[in-house]
């Protein structure tokens, strides 16, 4: 199977993200997306260049799969792609850290950070789970408390079971505990593949924070390819992987 996970940053290179989404969609399977609009936020803001109502362009793209969404705050959530033709056991969401647990963390604008949801698809066949996932930011993507309890939680979601996936925009640098707790448990494939960023020049401190986005894998999955692909459709870089 053949997967890709990007943040989408909500849709503000939006032509190019098209044109990206237009030429993969043939040879993926999945599209584990994070920063996906849909609809208005609480405080409306001017000028952002995001897509209200990405989650609809989204669909109109990919026609030949399902899209599953999960709201995170009010107005943008994660949301996943299914090819048509593979068959969904079961789709859940799972809270990683609660908007209690967030609400002391800032954002530029005083506003808190929204709560930390993974959500999860498991197909039927394959007896798979993939989990989609978008970390809290700030902090220069470093270890800090909510951190550790977002990798305590995190550990907590995958334990028992094998074939399991989680992709996303974890919003961690490298060189982290949380990091290397997950590695210890699964396969790590940004380490692995030794690669050297996740960020492109949209991003502005991407030079001195070059990492955000992983792709952790339970043992028994098999790798048959694994890439950063170049395209700057985001201030992100998709993650490209073929597994069984």
């Amino acid at each position: 199977m053949k997967l890709i996970s990007l943040n989408l940053w909500c849709g503000i290179k939006y032509e190019a993200l098209q044109a990206f989404l237009n030429l993969h969609a043939p040879e993926i399977d999945i599209f584990c997306f994070q920063e996906v609009r849909n609809g208005q936020y609480d405080k409306p803001e001017e000028n952002t260049g995001e897509r209200v109502n990405l989650f609809d362009d989204l669909k109109l793209i990919l026609t030949d799969f399902n899209g599953y969404f999960t709201e995170m705050a009010t107005g943008v959530g994660i949301a996943s792609f299914v090819r048509k033709n593979i068959e969904i056991k079961e789709f859940k969401a799972t809270q990683i850290l609660s908007g209690q647990e967030t609400s002391h963390l800032k954002m530029a604008n005083g506003d808190s950070y929204y709560p930390r949801v993974a959500h999860s698809i498991i197909l039927k066949d394959k007896n798979l789970i993939i989990h989609n996932f978008h970390g809290i930011p700030g902090e220069h993507k470093k270890d800090t408390p909510e951190r550790e309890l977002q990798t305590d939680r995190l550990l907590e979601m995958t334990s028992g079971n094998n074939h399991q996936i989680i992709v996303g925009d974890f919003n961690l640098d490298l060189h982290t505990q949380a990091i290397e707790r997950l590695g210890d448990k699964m396969q790590n494939l940004i380490k692995i593949f030794d690669v050297k960023t996740t960020r492109n020049a949209n991003y502005r401190p991407f030079e001195s924070i070059p990492f955000a986005d992983y792709a952790f894998l339970s043992p028994d999955i098999k790798i048959n390819d694994f890439k950063v692909l170049p395209d700057e459709v985001s201030d992100h870089l998709a993650l490209f992987i073929d597994f069984e």
